[in-house]
């Protein structure tokens, strides 16, 4: 399976990508990249500058906020909802447990879907709520 038909999967099967039309999945899919992380390293930190939209395609992060850890997200969970959304910059760091490979999502492609998709936006937020309120 090719990169493209790889990032549409894992899109389909997202509560936050599934109920976008097949023809812009296949669009947003063009324009994310597939990235590693190794176990220790940080694909978002707190406070700090997030860039992107993260879909977790393999192994578990753990989100660690004010030095305590809060959570885990695993493959098919989407971490960064809560800068991406605009509601405030990152929360929380989130830090690879294992071997994590993600589907990312740049900022701009975000917000301009959000733009354009206001159900996408409200999902998108309420995501991000449901983690920072609803544990």
């Amino acid at each position: 399976m090719g990169e493209k038909a790889f990032t549409i999967a894992w899109m389909r099967g997202s509560q936050l990508f599934a109920p976008l039309p097949d023809a812009l999945l296949n669009e947003l899919a063009g324009h994310c990249s597939i990235q590693s992380f190794s176990a220790g390293d940080f694909l978002i930190r707190e406070n700090g500058d997030n860039i992107s939209l993260f879909l977790l395609t393999r192994g578990e992060v753990k989100i660690v906020s004010n030095g305590t850890e809060v959570d885990r997200q695993q493959s098919g969970d989407t971490v960064g909802e809560i800068s991406s959304s605009g509601i405030s910059p990152p929360v929380a760091d989130v830090i690879a447990i294992d071997d994590v490979e993600a589907v990312s999502f740049p900022l701009e492609l975000i917000q301009s879907l959000c733009n354009t998709h206001p159900d996408f936006a409200r999902r998108l937020r309420e995501a991000g709520m449901i983690k920072v309120y609803g544990r």
